[in-house]
């Protein structure tokens, strides 16, 4: 008997859903992208490549899924406190980036 509940307790383990952990946002990491985006399709400069392969490359750069992106893009939709606080650290940094340019 107990070698018969202990084979139940093996089978109901092994037959329990396993749940992959919920996709985090990363607002960082999500903006690192975006401004990637940005300078890449800034840089192409015969317009001929497609949005979608420079995202795809900017996603690579940062090493960012495009569920990952999707999901901090979806949290920052139902936040837009957050957004847009996130929004303007991005921007004083690009902004200061276009400074330093000048400069040089």
């Amino acid at each position: 008997m107990r070698y018969l509940s202990i084979f139940l307790c093996v089978i109901l383990l092994s037959c329990a859903k396993i749940e992959e952990p919920a996709i985090q946002p990363d607002i960082p990491r999500f903006f690192q992208v975006y401004l990637t985006f940005i300078e890449l399709s800034q840089s192409d400069s015969t317009v001929l490549i497609d949005k979608s392969v420079l995202m795809d490359s900017a996603l690579a750069i940062h090493n960012m899924d495009p569920a990952q992106f999707d999901t901090t893009l979806s949290y920052l939709e139902k936040n837009p406190e957050l957004f847009l606080q996130a929004f303007e650290q991005f921007d004083d940094s690009l902004r200061t980036r276009q400074q330093i340019r000048k400069i040089d």
